[in-house]
């Protein structure tokens, strides 16, 4: 997009108060309009050398040829027949640019981040002891080779507990119980780097499971293992149907 004109110019200079606005104001919203911020950038890149040119033109002396070649050079003058100001000034305007397209891209970056979907828990590990239960339960892990003595707990969610542990292969697991109805809910081991999920649902099948009371019909949990800790995804159903109606 080419910008065309000089920042002087009415229409250039209230744009970019516009986009500014947009960008550092109270209500910024730049972040999800990826033209505006590259707009912005090239505003203010333009904005940069108008300055520059400002200042080039202030510091003119009358009468003196545009030859820059005419102008002695100091000592330790790097060779550069241009003067000094003039290299500080093209140095400025560009590194002036890069910053804008450096916080242009903090903006998206930003927004994005803020605007990423979350989940609706995140469970920490603690240094909980598996129970009697969990131990027999884990028995029903075995054709996913689960050790006992790896199992390691995490903070418990909806009625359930969620446990990690290794596999025989080394792979990593993933267990979630219902203690009020002696199960293992789910299970799931993956080897790393790749990381354990599980999903339960809420189907009628399961209406025995008590954590499905919490959610409507057609609900499902997904539990996703990350470096150290557990997220818990809810995606609720549209059925709406009471339980037990026919």
């Amino acid at each position: 997009m080419g910008s065309g004109g000089h920042l002087a110019d009415g229409p250039l200079e209230a744009e970019l108060t516009a986009l500014r606005a947009r960008a550092y104001g109270v209500d910024a919203d730049i972040g999800a309009d990826p033209v505006a911020v590259a707009r912005l950038a090239e505003l203010e890149e333009l904005h940069a050398a108008s300055a520059g040119s400002a200042v080039a033109e202030t510091g003119r002396v009358p009468g003196r040829s545009a030859d820059t070649r005419s102008i002695d050079l100091g000592p330790g003058d790097s060779g550069d027949v241009r003067p000094g100001w003039w290299r500080r000034t093209r140095a400025g305007s560009f590194l002036a640019g890069a910053a804008v397209a450096t916080a242009a891209a903090a903006v998206v970056a930003g927004w994005m981040l803020w605007t990423a979907p979350r989940p609706d828990l995140t469970l920490h590990a603690t240094a909980a002891s598996p129970s009697d239960q969990v131990l027999r339960l884990t028995d029903y892990a075995r054709r996913q080779l689960v050790m006992k003595s790896t199992l390691s707990a995490y903070e418990p969610a909806l009625g359930l507990e969620v446990w990690s542990a290794r596999s025989v292969l080394d792979n990593d697991c993933l267990l979630v119980f219902e203690p009020v109805t002696d199960e293992l809910l789910a299970v799931s081991c993956a080897p790393p780097p790749a990381r354990p999920i599980v999903e339960i649902h809420d189907v009628p099948v399961a209406w025995t499971e008590k954590w499905t009371e919490q959610f409507p019909t057609g609900t499902a949990v997904r539990f996703v293992q990350t470096a150290d800790t557990v997220e818990v995804w809810i995606y609720e159903g549209s059925n709406m149907r009471e339980r037990g109606a026919t």
